[in-house]
């Protein structure tokens, strides 16, 4: 059921966009939200990729991840996924009007509470917690570094 959820508000500018028949030149906002989009879409697997291998090498079956990108976020995929779906939302809002922009903003709004609030990070911080709280060095790397943007490290509540 929420997966469900999730691809029906995540497409929605997209939907609005696609079901509009209208033929107009490419704006600075299109631009902007493909850049966006293509930004979040390779910190995403660039992200995944430096995970898969450091949890492949055998050498750090007990070790976290604190290298590449991994070095400035604790969740630098789940960043690059938001920001892919804000940049597919920027590139379509020029063209949605009304309600269609309040609705299509709930696509990155959706997005980021839930990876931040629900599913994700809570989920992946009490498991790393779980198996490194022990380890000095992992309290160390998580007081350093922010939990989600990188280079920005917000105050706990």
């Amino acid at each position: 059921m929420l997966q469900g959820l999730w691809v029906i508000i995540t497409l929605l500018p997209t939907l609005y966009l696609n079901r509009k028949h209208v033929d107009k030149p490419l704006t600075k906002t299109d631009y902007i939200g493909w850049s966006m989009w293509l930004f979040g879409f390779l910190f995403e697997v660039i992200a995944d990729k430096q995970k898969m291998t450091f949890k492949n090498n055998l050498n750090n079956k007990e070790n976290f991840i604190s290298t590449g990108l991994w070095k400035y976020s604790r969740h630098p995929n789940y960043f690059g996924e938001i920001c892919s779906w804000l940049g597919l939302y920027i590139s379509s809002s020029h063209m949605l009007v009304g309600y269609e922009k309040f609705i299509g903003i709930l696509s990155p709004i959706f997005v980021t509470c839930l990876l931040s609030f629900v599913s994700g990070i809570p989920i992946l911080e009490r498991q790393a917690m779980k198996l490194f709280g022990t380890n000095p060095a992992y309290h160390t790397y998580r007081n350093r570094t922010p939990i989600l943007i990188p280079f920005i490290n917000f105050p706990r509540i």
